[in-house]
């Protein structure tokens, strides 16, 4: 019979530096502050073109087919609303790259991810037997 194999020893948690999840809060809280500031851009923006062309009788609610033409070629707009999906996109990166790194964390540093210590059988007939 041969001799038992040595025990694993359990993978080494790898370790993010402090740093890098500093630097990614610090971004995710940018980007926030980003969205806030482009939204609220956005939304003066909107509100001044929808007064503009309320003036003009074109609202959603009586010629929808001309204020979505309008709103279609109105530059400020689509700039504004751009920065803002830039800012949502920024926010979802960062928050996600800090979400993995939580969950990779627990999961490798829990115990029931890690190796067993003791080898495991090597033939069906083992795993048959009572314990």
């Amino acid at each position: 019979m041969s001799p038992a194999p040595a025990p694993r020893s359990a993978l080494a948690v790898p370790s993010v530096p402090r740093s890098y999840v500093r630097y990614l809060q610090a971004k995710l809280l940018e980007a926030e502050a980003g969205l806030t500031a482009m939204n609220e851009k956005y939304d003066r923006t909107k509100a001044r073109f929808d007064r503009c062309y309320a003036r003009q009788g074109i609202t959603p609610e009586s010629d929808i087919v001309n204020y979505i033409n309008a709103k279609s070629i109105n530059p400020e707009l689509k700039f504004w609303y751009g920065k803002v999906e830039h800012f949502q996109r920024e926010l979802a990166a960062y928050g996600a790259a800090l979400t993995g790194l939580e969950a990779a964390s627990r999961m490798l540093g829990d115990d029931g991810y890690r190796l067993q210590d003791q080898p495991r059988p090597r033939n069906r007939r083992a795993l048959n037997r009572a314990g």
